[in-house]
């Protein structure tokens, strides 16, 4: 019975589209179609990905030396700046991974100076509170190298929330997460 209300639904979206576009008395109803349309598809929400589908879909699609590279900035040991709490700390030199947390984000651009060579931003979202913040994105503009952020879930959430805490995505970075739960 579902299929058929949705397959009932399908066919009157079908027909209302007939009778907007079909007929020259309803220019008005076309153009505010047109606008919304172009607004949906225009002004997108961001979407993470999975860290373990995308890493499936490189490995799937041939894409090796960037799985390997995302690999590296994921699970190796390098030098790396942390910021947490407005504290700054950096190991290592030319640092290619930033690891953060939700109250130090937008400060991120001013409090960084070795920002050069990071590649990968880590965000660690650690209690309940911090999913009434959100990840503005341009706070990583001075980040040249940056490709990746990595948002690591500590408590329970969806993929949902975690997208719907994203502001301002360009499409310039690849957003992928993980619900880490006690680990």
């Amino acid at each position: 019975m579902k299929t058929k209300s949705t397959l009932e639904k399908a066919v009157k979206f079908v027909n209302n589209c007939k009778y907007i576009f079909f007929s020259k008395r309803n220019i008005f109803k076309k153009s505010i179609f047109f606008l919304l349309f172009f607004l949906i598809t225009t002004f997108s929400f961001a979407q993470s990905e999975n860290v373990d589908s995308y890493l499936t879909n490189l490995e799937n699609s041939g894409q090796n030396s960037k799985l390997n590279h995302v690999k590296h900035l994921l699970y190796d040991l390098q030098s790396a700046v942390y910021s947490s709490s407005g504290e700054i700390n950096v190991y290592g030199d030319q640092p290619t991974v930033l690891f953060t947390d939700m109250n130090s984000i937008n400060s991120l651009n001013t409090s960084v100076s070795l920002k050069n060579d990071i590649e990968i931003a880590t965000i660690k979202i650690e209690k309940s509170s911090d999913l009434n913040k959100s990840i503005d994105l341009n706070s990583f503009s001075g980040f040249e190298k940056l490709q990746y952020i990595f948002i690591i879930s500590e408590i329970e959430t969806s993929p949902s929330v975690i997208n719907n805490l994203i502001k301002n995505d360009s499409s310039k970075y690849i957003l992928i997460y993980k619900i880490s739960i006690g680990g």
